[in-house]
């Protein structure tokens, strides 16, 4: 029977406590239960969005993949364009370094200029390419083992397993052979641009043979069999060869397996 103040007898005040307690909606765990739904909601709908993009992403890749020997479009340019473009959008979206995330973006500028074939067109791809190299090279600089340090980055190179030295080797070597075969072939506007491209690629994979991350070495190895093979069906390979089919594809998986790599290297598998 309820205690009623103005009819009855006093309640006494443990029962007044006990009855106030009992009416009193708990708050404090109403907050917290409401306060983690939105949070977990949101987490998984940002894990939603970068899953799409990264598939979307993916997606370009294959389609471009098909239409790689067709001749320069718009259409074919957005395309191309847009693999790489999306990589850098999930690499900004899962929290990526901003100079990887500035590499890609840049990558796909050099994307949209390369699906063009005119003089013009790739020397301005090669310049876009050019800092998003360079980009890569400070972020490998300061990253991993040795940071901030050229000298302790070659050290941590020098010391590191065989397969790392025998990649940084080869590259050593193929480097100064593919800009004395070039030189020759490319117009004179465009030598000085292949030769520091060329060079600023190897620096490029020295420093990230240095990483501890296997991804971002593979991709970046990837990445400059790809320019070789670019340069070769560009400047070596008769535009009638029989070769030149199998070299296109074979530039579009490297390149883009490459950037997949170093992306997913920055920020961790998917």
């Amino acid at each position: 029977m309820e205690c009623q103040v103005w009819l009855g007898p006093r309640c006494p005040p443990s029962k007044l406590k006990r009855q106030s307690s009992r009416e009193q909606p708990n708050h404090t765990s109403l907050y917290f239960s409401s306060s983690k739904t939105p949070n977990s909601t949101m987490a998984a709908n940002s894990y939603t969005v970068d899953s799409a993009v990264l598939a979307a992403s993916i997606g370009s890749a294959v389609i471009y993949q098909a239409m790689v020997r067709a001749a320069p479009s718009f259409s074919r340019m957005v395309i191309k364009t847009a693999s790489t473009a999306l990589l850098s959008i999930f690499t900004y979206l899962r929290g990526g370094p901003a100079l990887l995330v500035g590499a890609l973006a840049l990558g796909s500028t050099g994307d949209a200029f390369l699906a063009w074939n005119d003089d013009t067109s790739f020397l301005f791809g090669l310049l876009s390419f050019l800092v998003a190299h360079i980009l890569y090279i400070i972020h490998f600089l300061h990253a991993g083992p040795g940071a901030g340090d050229i000298v302790s980055k070659l050290q941590v190179l020098q010391n590191g397993d065989i397969w790392r030295l025998g990649t940084a080797g080869a590259l050593g070597m193929l480097v100064p052979v593919m800009i004395v075969q070039l030189m020759p072939k490319v117009g004179k506007d465009l030598r000085a641009p292949v030769a520091v491209y060329s060079l600023t690629i190897l620096v490029m994979v020295l420093m990230a043979l240095t990483l501890e991350s296997r991804e971002i070495v593979t991709g970046a190895v990837m990445f400059a069999n790809s320019d070789s093979i670019l340069a070769a069906g560009r400047f070596l390979v008769p535009a009638t060869s029989a070769h030149q089919g199998w070299m296109h594809h074979a530039v579009w998986v490297l390149y883009y397996g490459g950037q997949f790599l170093i992306a997913l290297g920055a920020v961790g598998r998917v």
